[in-house]
């Protein structure tokens, strides 16, 4: 204890800096004239929360952790202060040390530190008051000196002095030093005052805002008094304050001050005020920390009394770890010499036992042998012979005894078999060993007599039958129950002949001859029948013989489960009924229920004659003998059934075998074993658990890998016959392109020895059929929306059933790699027919009916808009049937693929599912092969679309536009047999048309074309259709204009017209159209007079090199090879065509050449080469 007070330290024992700081003082304090400096006052005391002080005049108060008002100061033994201050500081502990620190009660340790702390704090108060008292004189004697930084301690100051030297605001005041009773008396005050303030918050914040009524100066002072009620609310109770913050209160001071003065006013009071209030509560802060400083060094003082506390503890319990490691070692070494003396002594009396049972069964087989007269012990074990009668042991004869005699006559085998060992057989001398002979045979005749009837009673009570009731050993005993009790006691014993080998097998056959009698008796008598048999196939009755096949065999294996559990599991009953001392536990396999179990699932299922597997293939064979098509698809159905119940019987037999055969084995058995030989009994059962597992998959896969090799093969070939029949029936013929073989080995179902999966042939349909057709055969029969869906639907049903047979359910898939091989090939199959079969062929022949040269003979023109346009070489069934072709394509991909569709159960779904990233891989292929091959072909009927509207736009613009202007003349040429063109008109010739009969009949064939295209194409691909016409339609007119037309200057009007009648039918869809406004710029140079191109050409500054005018925007030569279509561009001199005049002086004065002087190439000036110069200079 004296260490523990040699460290003791006080909190603090100089001036309280913070309370100092609040004051505004940091010297000490002075004394009375003297010019010495007291010691400075010691930090605040703890206060203890278990001390009372009484006072007449201050009741009791809350003080932090520990209350010190109510201090009985009568009670205490106070000192005035020592001279030597720093030890008066410290805490004297006296109760504590005069304690017996070994003896003393947690309560004692609790009061005697309580009194410390009351006598510590009660001489803290002394030294405080002692301390006030002498500053007190020392500032009464300075008069007004220097601020006094008393306040440490709990001394703060309070009132002022009245006393000489006034306080002034500031240093230069001297204030009464209070005291601890000070303290308790400002917080009563400031306690109250939060309270009434409280209770008025309503008030006060209403009476803020409201107005006041009276003269100038009671509104001013009373919304003065207002306010301070408001800041003092803010101040005493900031979370009760009703919103009233900081820039509401300055606000409200001075709203209402008009006047310069007002707000001096008003300031100078609210100063007052708030000086007033920062006064109070740096007094409550500096009194706040006085008391936790006291509640601190009380705190430590309790610390002390638990730590003499601790320590102690720590010392007996290091006692007692002595202790026990000194006497547990002896204990150990006793009880583990008790152990082996009980081993040998059980050993002792059971080879004791042994040695009187086989001198018994000596002298029976003696006495037999003397007297002549065989001994009964067959009748004797089944109690044919009446007790008293008999000369057996009645450890032998009385049911009662068969567990101990089943293991007397194991213990009495052993010894026979111990005949051989060499230490034992060079003892014997004839006689003994011929009396040895007759006692073994002896003893082999009781043990089959014995093992014979506990079989015998095991099967006449299994027989009898009963209720299945296991809650406890006395309800097997009730009428109508099994009495599983007898049972296991008869397995128990029977587990001593050959580990009970024989009743294994007599209980499996019980079970099927008992349980299964008209599901797994008389099969081949019903199988005769059935041959002869003609009737329509019934598949729903067909379905419920396998439902109740399956559902008998899960209930029976289930219950019989539970008996296995109770009945065959020998280690956990023995312990349950007490053990016996002759039994050795650690010979009885923890893995019988296992065994049992295993054999029975066994024989239900794989007995090649009575089994659940051949009853399944007979049930198929009856199917497979109608050998029709129909027949076929209820087999797959019948494969499908056979599949999910299969599956649902083995999931709930592995669920019964782990969760009703497991708990009984893990039971019990634990005690008379050590932690090493329960650890291997507890991995022997784990491995049978495992065992047994491994057998019911491998019994699974069996029984489902042939049925998935005879579903496949004839899934894919049902599936190829019913998508060619969907087209047969339209009329439509396939042809067999290759002769494939019929099945190849199949790498997706690795785990079946000799798979083979069937592969369909390619058999499109016949391209000549299709040719005869026409569109309007392919859109009635082989494109018809019902025809298209069908074989899609058939490859839904397909997925479906295949899922189904080799993915399971949606939780867990059975055999991964096996699932995602026959989705990939089922899908692989589809692709394959919907393309190169179905889809190919007729898109080819469709591009193939389109004739892409136009009629000979020219069109009549204009075309009557009251009836039909013509198609323009292309009928409008051919867009129909690129629609109806593309929403196949569509429907292909989201009934079959199905991409981030959750829950559609398609081909990405099942494969993601599985993950198999190389079927994913392939099928992904596939899928991108197909669509990639449509697409090519489509784009090429599409293609040959293009060319064919193109020649017969050329046929309707060249032919039948020059038709109609054939037999005018140019009359400045004076060629009869030569005509200008459509746009050489004369000039004051009328305009009688908007728009030439070629270009007016072209356009409403377009618009009509449009509508059909617009339907069959998606955006993207009409938008890129649309421009190539776009383009094609302008290099027609172009190349035309440039090569064999003349234009007019009232020609030209004419052909400004035709131009914008081309475009706004070009713009109907599509992006680049530039070209068009290119040659709209270009016309110009037509219907401008020879002495104003100049400024057409190159602009108003005149300078060809400025980039400016027609050869800014389309080129020089561009430019210049369109003003040379000019029908003024040359004049016939003396029948020589020459450049007139205005040409020569125009090319001289913009010191360019005319590039018509020498070939001109006409591609240069083409839709596309435009296009390249854009994306060249961009």
């Amino acid at each position: 204890m004296a260490a523990n007070t040699n460290t003791w330290r006080p909190p603090r024992t100089k001036g309280d800096t913070a309370t100092s700081a609040i004051r505004g003082g940091g010297g000490p304090i002075s004394s009375g004239g003297s010019g010495n400096s007291a010691p400075p006052p010691p930090s605040p005391a703890p206060l203890s929360a278990s001390m009372s002080m009484s006072s007449s005049s201050y009741p009791a108060t809350s003080g932090g952790l520990y209350d010190l008002d109510n201090l009985d100061e009568d009670l205490l033994t106070p000192t005035g202060p020592s001279p030597s201050i720093v030890a008066d500081l410290e805490p004297k502990l006296d109760n504590l040390r005069s304690l017996n620190k070994s003896k003393a009660k947690f309560q004692d340790l609790m009061r005697a530190a309580d009194a410390d702390a009351a006598n510590h704090a009660a001489r803290m108060r002394k030294f405080h008051e002692s301390k006030a008292a002498a500053a007190a004189i020392a500032a009464s004697g300075s008069g007004g000196g220097a601020p006094s930084a008393v306040g440490s301690g709990g001394i703060g100051g309070g009132r002022s002095s009245g006393g000489s030297g006034n306080t002034s605001s500031g240093v230069g005041g001297m204030r009464e030093i209070s005291t601890w009773r000070d303290r308790i008396d400002r917080r009563k005050k400031w306690d109250a005052k939060s309270e009434a303030l409280q209770k008025e918050v309503a008030t006060i914040v209403r009476l803020i805002d409201t107005p006041i009524e009276g003269t100038h100066a009671e509104v001013a002072s009373e919304r003065l008094a207002r306010w301070q009620r408001a800041v003092e609310l803010y101040v005493y109770c900031p979370e009760e304050s009703g919103g009233v913050d900081f820039w509401k209160l300055l606000e409200k001071l001075i709203e209402g001050c008009g006047e310069e003065n007002e707000l001096l006013e008003a300031l100078s009071h609210s100063s007052q005020i708030c000086t007033s209030l920062v006064e109070q509560t740096s007094l409550a802060v500096r009194d706040a920390a006085a008391d936790m400083a006291e509640a601190e060094d009380a705190y430590h003082i309790k610390l002390e009394a638990h730590t003499m506390l601790a320590d102690r503890a720590a010392e007996q319990t290091e006692k007692i770890e002595q202790q026990f490691r000194t006497n547990g070692q002896a204990a150990l070494k006793i009880g583990q010499r008790l152990e082996m003396a009980e081993a040998k002594k059980r050993q002792c009396d059971t080879a004791a036992e042994l040695i009187r049972q086989w001198w018994m069964m000596e002298n029976l087989a003696e006495h037999e042998e003397l007297s002549g007269e065989a001994l009964q012990v067959e009748e004797e074990m089944r109690g044919l012979i009446p007790s008293s009668s008999c000369r057996m042991d009645p450890l032998f004869t009385r049911p009662e005894n068969s567990l101990e005699a089943a293991r007397a006559l194991k213990a009495l085998r052993t010894v026979v078999k111990s005949r051989g060992n060499s230490a034992s057989g060079a003892l014997l001398d004839p006689v003994s060993r011929h009396r040895f002979d007759v006692t073994s045979r002896l003893i082999q005749r009781a043990s089959m007599a014995l093992e014979a009837r506990l079989i015998q009673s095991f099967s006449e009570i299994y027989v009898a039958g009963g209720t299945y009731d296991f809650s406890s050993p006395e309800a097997a005993t009730r009428p109508g129950r099994l009495n599983w009790v007898e049972l296991r006691n008869s397995a128990m014993a029977l587990t001593n002949f050959d580990g009970g080998r024989a009743l294994h097998h007599r209980y499996v056959q019980m079970v099927v001859t008992s349980r299964f009698p008209e599901l797994f008796q008389s099969g081949d008598n019903s199988d005769s029948d059935e041959d002869s048999d003609d009737e329509q196939l019934d598949m729903e009755s067909m379905r419920q013989k396998l439902t109740n096949l399956f559902h008998r065999v899960c209930e029976v294996c289930t219950a019989e489960f539970q008996l296995i559990a109770n009945v065959f599991s020998y280690s956990a009953n023995l312990e349950k009924g007490g053990g016996d001392a002759m039994v050795d536990l650690t010979s009885l396999s923890d893995t019988i229920p296992f065994q049992v179990a295993r054999a029975l699932l066994q024989h239900v299922i794989s007995d090649p004659q009575i089994g659940l597997q051949a009853r399944i293939k007979d049930l198929l064979d009856s199917i497979d003998r109608r050998g029709d098509f129909d027949a076929g698809t209820k087999k797959l159905d019948t494969f499908v059934v056979i599949h999910e119940k299969a599956a649902g019987l083995f999931t709930v037999l592995k669920e019964s075998a782990q969760t009703m055969l497991m708990p009984i084995v893990k039971s019990g058995r634990s005690g008379h074993r050590s932690s090493e030989e329960y650890q291997a009994v507890s991995e022997e059962s784990v491995r049978a658990v495992a065992s047994l597992m491994h057998f019911l998959t491998t019994q699974e896969m069996q029984l489902s890998s042939s049925h998935r090799r005879g579903y496949l093969n004839l899934e894919l070939r049902l599936l190829h016959h019913e998508c060619c029949y969907c087209l047969d029936r339209t009329g439509a013929k396939l042809v067999t392109t290759q002769k494939a073989d019929a099945v190849r080995p199949n790498s997706g179902l690795g785990h079946l020895e000799g798979a083979a999966t069937y592969v369909a042939p390619v058999m499109p349909l016949d391209k000549q059929q299709l040719k005869k057709m026409g569109f309007g055969g392919l859109l009635n029969g082989p494109l018809k929306q019902s025809v298209l869906r069908q074989p899609l639907m058939h490859a839904t049903d397909s997925l479906s059933r295949a899922r189904l047979m080799f993915g399971g359910n949606k939780v867990g898939f059975g055999d991964l790699d096996s699932t995602a091989r026959v989705i990939t090939g089922i899908f692989s199959q589809m692709c394959t027919f919907y393309g190169n079969s179905f889809l190919f062929p007729i898109i080819e022949i469709m591009g193939n009916l389109l004739d892409i040269n136009p009629p000979s003979a020219p069109p009549n023109l204009p075309f009557d808009e009251n009836s039909p346009a013509p198609d323009l070489g292309v009928d409008g069934s051919f867009w129909v049937g690129i629609e109806r072709i593309h929403s196949a394509a569509k429907a292909f991909d989201r009934e079959l693929w199905a991409e981030q569709r959750a829950g559609s159960d398609r081909v990405w779904e099942i494969l993601v599912a599985t993950g198999s990233h190389t079927s994913l891989t392939l099928a992904k292929d596939q899928r991108m092969g197909f669509f990639q091959e449509l697409e090519e072909r489509g784009e090429t009927a599409i293609l040959r679309a293009l060319d064919t509207i193109s020649t017969h736009i050329q046929w309707v613009l060249v032919a039948g536009g020059e038709n109609v202007t054939k037999n005018r003349v140019l009359q400045n040429f004076g060629d009869k047999d030569k005509s200008g063109g459509p746009y050489a008109v004369p000039a004051g010739s009328s305009l009688e048309n908007a728009n030439s009969p070629a270009v007016k009949s072209l356009t409403f064939c377009l618009r009509a074309q449009f509508v059909h295209i617009q339907a069959a194409l998606t955006p993207q691909s009409l938008s890129a259709f649309w421009t190539a016409l776009s383009m094609r339609l302008y290099d027609i007119l172009v190349t035309r204009l440039l090569q064999h037309y003349y234009i007019s200057m009232v020609g030209a009007v004419k052909l400004s017209r035709d131009v914008e009648a081309l475009r706004s039918v070009a713009m109907l869809a599509g992006t680049d159209h530039q070209h068009w406004d290119l040659i709209r710029e270009l016309l110009t140079v037509y219907m401008t007079p020879p002495n104003a191109l100049k400024t057409i050409l190159v602009g108003p500054e005149g300078d060809p090199t400025s980039g400016k005018g027609l050869f800014g925007q389309a080129g020089k030569a561009q430019a210049l090879v369109f003003m040379s279509r000019r029908i003024d561009y040359r004049v016939k001199v003396n029948n020589v065509f020459q450049k007139s005049t205005w040409v020569v002086e125009l090319l001289e004065d913009l010191g360019v050449p005319d590039p018509t002087d020498g070939t001109v190439n006409i591609a240069l000036y083409s839709a596309q080469s435009l296009r390249n110069k854009r994306l060249k200079l961009g």
